[in-house]
Formats: structure tokens, C-alpha cells, sequence
């Protein structure tokens, strides 16, 4: 009763200054221009509480909305006006003026039913991308201080994202990826290479999603624990997800070479799980697992285990996570666990151009802790020369700021040692830096 009289005022007090708005669009279904002020407007109520996304979703200010899908969460927002502030009653207003005519449209009653209907009614396919242009130097750990010279280059990548409902709870999710390199040298090389990727489907990924319940299915993208082991990388396979109040559980199995391996004869089949705890408001405990079920590559043999954690407070984020390879296959002298850890000062919002973060990293991964041949984890440096060579020791700094909205420029440098100076026949790896520009569209 208290939400339909929210609605019923919400509507009345749109009509009210009607004539400080626009008429109806023509186009109910037209994309809200990126720099407009509801944005960020809905934002400030998001972070209040007052809000979720549309359709019951996180809000993002950096994805784009339809006029019909703000109207829908203006609606949530008004229902909610009660008990809002009032600073967040005066905003509210303001929404309410700007989406009069979608909030007006047939009546008061079931207003976020009405508007989702309507939402569902236009193209089910969505369309966002994102590009990178990133200079690196040593990103593999291949030259040592015994090297003469460092391996380097450029890459271009760009990325297109597709999104459509192809049916009752089911979405299909496809990622489209070319990515180029030039000016490539390799370790001790005088003279450098240039590559040109065809653009490939690295997601083509069929998601049922029934209230607390998800599956996936397809050339899926998960990520375990705080992305030491795996990170958003792609999988040919199948992983479900089932959440509970402060507790998330994921579990799957699926080919691993669709991201490490191009050869068509090398199948690297995994069993993948993941634990998730909110432990409180700022603070989340993960637990991880990837077993390697075929070995038909000499010595990618993993079986992880790994527990992490993030928590935030005031400007300061601290991540880090151990891990440790227990798979039978390895030798005693292997080196077998590892942890990586990292303080973060601030933090950029790719919505909110000025924003910056500043880290701190420090690593010690032994060259049978992790998959440091194919790099699958969240760090831009390998964590080691090669799955079974060296391991890596060392510390890092990183520093990102937003110069416009949906664009960031990076930086990041590593000096790292042998994870055993005593086993390996060097004391050092070359440095390692890292200028990247990341944008999004």
C-alpha cells in the first residue's frame, strides 16, 4: 500500500512541473547521452541505498541506460521516499521532473512492472566494448640479469561485448577480441616482430539465471578467489552458482586451452570452485580450487588450493591471497606455494574522471604455484619464467588515473628475484614496467 501512494504522489508531483520538462520522447527506448546528470544522480541514491540496477541488478554509472529502463529505477527510488534523506528526497524530485512522461504513461499502478515490460518490448541485443593500447618490458620474466637485452612490445586490442535474452532467464553473453602486436623483441633479440591476431570469440557463454541460482554454459569467463589462480579467462565448459545470504558457491569443469593453448590436439580439462564470504560490510574471505583432470602437456600439472581475502577501510583496499599446488605428479624439490598481496590507496571510478589509485604489490609464487607460462591471474607479470623454471619474488607499484570518463591511463613496475636464488644460475630478473591506456565504449 505505502509503495503504490509513493507511486500515486511520485506521478502527481511529475505532473506538477510537467512544464519544466520535455514532452514524451518519440523514442522511449533512446539511450540516455553518457554525460547526462541522472547518472550520477542515481549513483548518489545507489550508494545510499535506496537504489539497485535495473532489473534488480548492481547500478554502474559507467553502463549505459535507456530513458525506460532510468524511469524503471526512478520508480524503485520513489516507492523508497519515505525513508530517504532529504537531500535524496530533493534528488528524487529532480528524477521525477526529468522521466515525467515514461513514469506518466497508462497510469500510476505497477509502475517498475509497466516500464520493464516496455524495456522488453525494443532489441534484446546490447552492445558495449572496450579497447587497450599497452607498452610492456620483461612481462614473462624471460631475461635475467644475465641477459644483454630486454624483451619489449606494443599491443592493440579491442574488444566488443554482445548481450541478448534469448529466452525466459536465459541470456546469451558473446565477446568478440583482436588483439595485434608490433614492435616485439625477444630476449637478446637485435631485431624485432610484428603479429596481427584474427578477432576470435574468447566468450560465447549461454546464462540461465533464476533467483539465486545461475548457470553458465559455453566458452564461460570465471574467475576464482582474488584472481591469483584465474581471472575472468576463458573456459570451454560449464560452472553453476548457487547464492546465499553472505555466502556464494561456484563450481565447474571445462577446457582450460581455449585460453592457455591454441594447438587443437591439447586439451586441458580443469575442475574449478570457488568459495565466497562477505564476512562484513567492507570485507570478503575466498577460498579457491583448480584441479587439472588431463595432463596431455608435460608438467602443467595443478592442483591449487587458495584462500584470500580483500577488505577496504577509509581510502585504503588490502587484497591478497595464498596458494598452494599439491598436485601428485610433482617432484619434493618443486617449489609448490606462493602469495601475492597488495595495499591500494583510493581507487579509480572509470565514471568519475580525476579519480586515481596508487598500489603496492608484493609476490612470492614458486615456480609450481601457479601457471606462470600462460599468466591466467589479475598480475601483469607472470609471477616466474615458465610453469616448472623459476619462481619470482619482489615487489611492485602501480598508479591509475581517470583523464575523461571511460578512459584511464596505468602504470606499473616490477623488480623481482628468483623465488630460490640458491637453485636457479642468476640473482635477478631484469626489471619489469608497464604503460597501459584502457578505454571503454
Amino acid at each position: 500500500m505505502k509503495k503504490k501512494i509513493a507511486l500515486a504522489l511520485g506521478a502527481a508531483f511529475s505532473m506538477s512541473v510537467a512544464g519544466t520538462v520535455l514532452a514524451a520522447p518519440a523514442n522511449l527506448f533512446a539511450v540516455v547521452p553518457e554525460h547526462h546528470w541522472t547518472y550520477s544522480a542515481v549513483g548518489q541514491l545507489a550508494k545510499e541505498g535506496i537504489v539497485e540496477g535495473f532489473g534488480g541488478s548492481t547500478y554502474r554509472e559507467d553502463v549505459m541506460l535507456t530513458r525506460v529502463e532510468m524511469a524503471a529505477i526512478v520508480a524503485k527510488a520513489i516507492a523508497k521516499a519515505d525513508k530517504a534523506g532529504s537531500e535524496e528526497q530533493a534528488v528524487i524530485k529532480k528524477l521525477q521532473a526529468e522521466f515525467s512522461p515514461e513514469l506518466n504513461m497508462g497510469g500510476t499502478d505497477n509502475t517498475e512492472q509497466r516500464l520493464a515490460k516496455l524495456e522488453k518490448g525494443k532489441s534484446s541485443v546490447k552492445i558495449s566494448g572496450d579497447a587497450r593500447l599497452r607498452y610492456q618490458s620483461n612481462w614473462a620474466q624471460g631475461a635475467t640479469d644475465q641477459s644483454k637485452k630486454t624483451p619489449t612490445r606494443m599491443e592493440e586490442r579491442v574488444r566488443l561485448n554482445l548481450s541478448s535474452e534469448v529466452a525466459e532467464n536465459i541470456t546469451l553473453f558473446g565477446r568478440l577480441t583482436a588483439t595485434n602486436t608490433f614492435n616485439k623483441r625477444g630476449v637478446d633479440k637485435s631485431f624485432k616482430t610484428s603479429t596481427t591476431n584474427s578477432p576470435t570469440f574468447d566468450r560465447a557463454e549461454f546464462q540461465w539465471k533464476n533467483k539465486e541460482t545461475a548457470v553458465s554454459a559455453g566458452r564461460i569467463l570465471p574467475s576464482l578467489g582474488q584472481g591469483l589462480l584465474w581471472d575472468y579467462n576463458s573456459v570451454d565448459g560449464v560452472m553453476a552458482t548457487y547464492n546465499f545470504d553472505k555466502v556464494q558457491l561456484s563450481a565447474g569443469y571445462g577446457d582450460l586451452a581455449a585460453y592457455t593453448y591454441t594447438d587443437n590436439l591439447s586439451t586441458r580439462n580443469a575442475f574449478l570452485a570457488n568459495i565466497k564470504i562477505q564476512a562484513g560490510p567492507a570485507t570478503s574471505v575466498t577460498i579457491a580450487h583448480l584441479n587439472t583432470m588431463t595432463n596431455d602437456v608435460a608438467n602443467y600439472n595443478l592442483e591449487q588450493n587458495a584462500i584470500g581475502f580483500t577488505t577496504k577501510t577509509g581510502d585504503f583496499t588490502v587484497t591478497g591471497e595464498y596458494v598452494k599446488n599439491s598436485d601428485n605428479k610433482l617432484n619434493a624439490e618443486d617449489q609448490d606455494h606462493g602469495y601475492w598481496g597488495r595495499l591500494l590507496w583510493k581507487g579509480i571510478d572509470n565514471s568519475k574522471p580525476g579519480t586515481f589509485g596508487i598500489s603496492l604489490d608484493y609476490l612470492s609464487l614458486g615456480n609450481y604455484a601457479v601457471d606462470s607460462t600462460n599468466n591466467p591471474s589479475t598480475l601483469v607479470v607472470s609471477g616466474g619464467n615458465g610453469l616448472g623454471g623459476d619462481g619470482a619474488k619482489g615487489y611492485g607499484f602501480g598508479a591509475q588515473y581517470v583523464f575523461a570518463k571511460n578512459a584511464n591511463v596505468e602504470a606499473r613496475y616490477y623488480n623481482l628475484k628468483p623465488y630460490d636464488q640458491g637453485k636457479s644460475n642468476f640473482s635477478s630478473y631484469k626489471d619489469s614496467y608497464h604503460l597501459i591506456g584502457n578505454f571503454k565504449f
